[in-house]
């Protein structure tokens, strides 16, 4: 099928445990009420959200040839996801997973294996399906050691020659130390670059949200933003620099909620929307993600958020 958003990097099952609220001892066991089952990685997540919102995506990613990999293949197609990009790893390797502890405060905590989505290379990817789509999003970047620095920056050079624009995101690695080489050679290649605030500082270091905007633009990216959380967003255009605020709700569980948000903003962007316009969009996404379990399981049509956009109350 045609497709109008790319979404290239990885993919995860995600077992999220209900209610984590303390740890067992060593040799000890806690009893927890139940585990849900979820797709799970940045550009699956925002495939997902994006294909909820009405938008036509397709994922490039890898997945193991086992159970969990027929898992993410089901649901993608069952969300009319175009799988044609998502490939199978035959061999000793498995699909990634994550255990996700999920306490009643809904700001859950997360043990994750590379898997396969280690061996995520430029071989892995069909460059010819950037032909089409008018956005590919590279997203997961920290946990995919293959496509660091300049394969990474191959693969965006090839979606800007097939016409597309391009965003990026990144993920937390807890063994990442030096993030330098993950971007080396690729921040002029980016149109968008729209990391959570803690992967920010990773890169940056501890600045404000302001300055890593700037941090971004002045190394040759177009369109800089940085996800707060619960505080919102920043983003920063050749219009100059604002500050978008959250809006209110419970929250359920804040996994997926940077994923979501990106599902949103790529949606404005490609209806034409100012990247600031865009950015609440995403906000206003992930504001349905986090009073759900799972990292889309409460994303809706995007006629929804755009009527909930209009009745919400944001916070100051």
């Amino acid at each position: 099928m045609a497709v109008d958003i790319l979404c290239v990097g990885i993919v995860v099952v995600d077992a999220v445990g209900l209610y984590v609220d303390e740890w067992p001892r060593e040799g000890s066991l806690l009893l927890f009420d139940r585990v849900e089952q979820h797709i799970g990685g940045c550009p699956a997540n925002t495939a997902l959200g994006l294909a909820k919102l009405g938008i036509r995506t397709g994922l490039v990613a890898k997945v193991a040839d086992d159970g969990l990999g027929a898992f993410v293949k089901e649901q993608m197609r069952r969300h009319g996801v175009d799988v044609r990009g998502l490939k199978t790893e035959r061999g000793p390797t498995s699909t990634s997973y994550s255990f996700i502890m999920l306490p009643r405060s809904g700001d859950r905590r997360i043990y994750h294996t590379l898997g396969c989505n280690g061996t995520f290379a430029p071989k892995d990817v069909d460059t010819k399906l950037f032909k089409g789509p008018k956005w590919v999003a590279f997203e997961g970047l920290s946990l995919m050691p293959r496509l660091f620095g300049a394969n990474l920056a191959k693969l965006l050079k090839a979606a800007r020659k097939a016409g597309a624009r391009t965003a990026g995101d990144t993920a937390l690695n807890s063994k990442l130390e030096d993030w330098s080489p993950v971007f080396a050679g690729c921040w002029e290649h980016f149109d968008v670059f729209f990391p959570s605030e803690e992967e920010a500082h990773r890169i940056t270091g501890p600045l404000k949200p302001r300055e890593v905007c700037r941090w971004f633009r002045d190394r040759g990216v177009k369109i800089a933003g940085v996800k707060l959380g619960s505080r919102g967003c920043a983003v920063e255009t050749d219009d100059g620099y604002e500050e978008v605020p959250a809006y209110k709700v419970k929250c359920v569980d804040t996994t997926g909620a940077g994923d979501a948000f990106m599902a949103g903003f790529l949606t404005g962007m490609l209806k034409g929307l100012h990247p600031v316009e865009a950015a609440r969009l995403g906000s206003a996404t992930s504001a349905h993600c986090v009073q759900a379990v799972g990292a889309t399981t409460g994303i809706p049509k995007l006629n929804r958020v755009q009527a909930f956009q209009k009745r919400a109350k944001r916070l100051a």
